[in-house]
């Protein structure tokens, strides 16, 4: 169940295309976390890059009640490749700044290959600048109820 649960959720976000949204943004800080979210979901597959952009204390909290570190978030992500027929963007994308502790909230949108919405999650990643730079410490998902 724990993995179903992991899965599910984690490929709805994993396979998100990165975009360059362009909002009109003061804050570099607020750039700066949208440059990372975008490098994040472009490599979300890629143990290297993971390791970069995830902090040693990350948690990826689950709906099963379950808390996911950033070793097993690298370890699930590097072997559990999304199919190549889906295609994600963000959607409504919003970073607030608070000193050293940056979140970004947004809905991914996803689409099968003739372009119909097929799925939408909406998430929240936390950042936290450690020795002048951003790394994510907390990211979560769920599935956005079609009514």
């Amino acid at each position: 169940m724990f993995l179903r649960i992991f899965l599910g959720g984690l490929l709805a976000v994993s396979m998100v295309q990165a975009q360059n949204p362009s909002p009109t943004l003061d804050n570099q800080d607020q750039v700066a976390l949208i440059a990372l979210e975008n490098e994040w979901l472009a490599n979300l597959h890629n143990p290297t890059v993971l390791e970069t952009i995830l902090a040693s204390d990350f948690v990826h909290p689950l709906p099963s009640g379950d808390f996911v570190t950033k070793a097993q978030h690298i370890q699930f992500t590097s072997t559990h490749l999304p199919p190549p027929n889906r295609k994600r963007r963000f959607d409504q994308m919003q970073v607030r700044v608070y000193g050293d502790v940056g979140i970004v909230n947004g809905i991914v949108l996803t689409s099968d290959e003739q372009g119909r919405e097929v799925d939408r999650t909406i998430f929240t990643d936390v950042f936290v600048r450690r020795n002048g730079r951003w790394e994510a410490v907390n990211a979560q998902e769920n599935a956005v109820s079609r009514q």
